[in-house]
């Protein structure tokens, strides 16, 4: 598996840009340029585009299947349901809505920065650098702003380029929220984990938060998935320290410290 040579950050905002050029990415953020007030600011946040950051530095990504958009500097009088066609939207986990605009490839997660779960539990004011530190993991911390045309990250790529998933804050929705989100990361990137997330998953992942993220991949991904990311888990776990995972686990070999 080849490694990409990625000198400056405008060459991944470059990528980021061609991306959102795609014919059904470009026409749902016009959509919501349309019907969101003018000053409005829209990010892609996780997901999409620190998926076509590890393509940039290591020749392969994940798929994309949707991307998460957060908005910015609008009022609190705004409900995202009533702006998007009706019969495709449903409520998300993040705090806001998922919509699947007619035709396109991609699902899209819409956020108002100031319903970000996260943002509200925390009572954090809703803006651009608190969003970066409520982001769970270092590798999701990147947020392209669509208007300037800019990235903006905190660890992200230092994390991807080693291939590592670590915690990017302690402020964290729920137990069962975090195990799902780590255990369902890790089997989407193949990503090595971190001492602090390695810890999480063999020690703080009990039967009863394990039996609700079994269910939840279960009912989401099917059962197929659900099991690979189960044997996933038990391999970890069966690690005694961490130590030993870092020195033996096969994707120790390719990524990490």
């Amino acid at each position: 598996m080849g490694t990409l040579r990625v000198t400056d950050i405008s060459t991944i905002q470059a990528k980021i840009a061609n991306f959102i050029l795609q014919v059904p990415v470009r026409r749902a953020l016009t959509h919501l340029k349309a019907v969101l007030p003018e000053g409005t600011i829209l990010y892609l946040v996780g997901g999409a585009i620190r998926n076509l950051i590890i393509e940039s530095f290591h020749g392969y990504r994940p798929p994309i299947e949707d991307i998460d958009i957060f908005i910015g500097n609008v009022g609190t009088d705004i409900l995202l349901a009533e702006l998007l066609p009706a019969g495709r939207c449903f409520r998300t986990d993040l705090g806001g809505i998922r919509w699947k605009p007619a035709g396109s490839i991609y699902s899209l997660d819409i956020c108002l920065l100031q319903d970000f779960t996260i943002i509200k539990k925390y009572g954090l004011e809703p803006d651009l650098d608190n969003l970066l530190t409520a982001l769970d993991f270092t590798m999701n911390t990147v947020v392209f702003d669509t208007g300037r045309g800019r990235l903006y990250e905190r660890n992200a790529l230092t994390d991807i380029r080693k291939r590592l998933m670590a915690f990017n804050t302690k402020m964290l929705y729920n137990k069962t929220a975090t195990a799902y989100r780590a255990l369902l990361l890790r089997h989407k990137t193949g990503f090595m984990l971190s001492p602090g997330v390695f810890e999480f998953v063999k020690q703080a992942i009990d039967l009863e938060t394990l039996t609700k993220v079994r269910q939840i991949l279960s009912n989401r991904y099917g059962r197929r998935t659900m099991r690979a990311i189960m044997d996933d888990y038990d391999r970890i776990s069966a690690f005694e320290h961490f130590d030993d995972y870092r020195r033996h686990a096969l994707e120790a070999l390719t990524g990490g410290f």
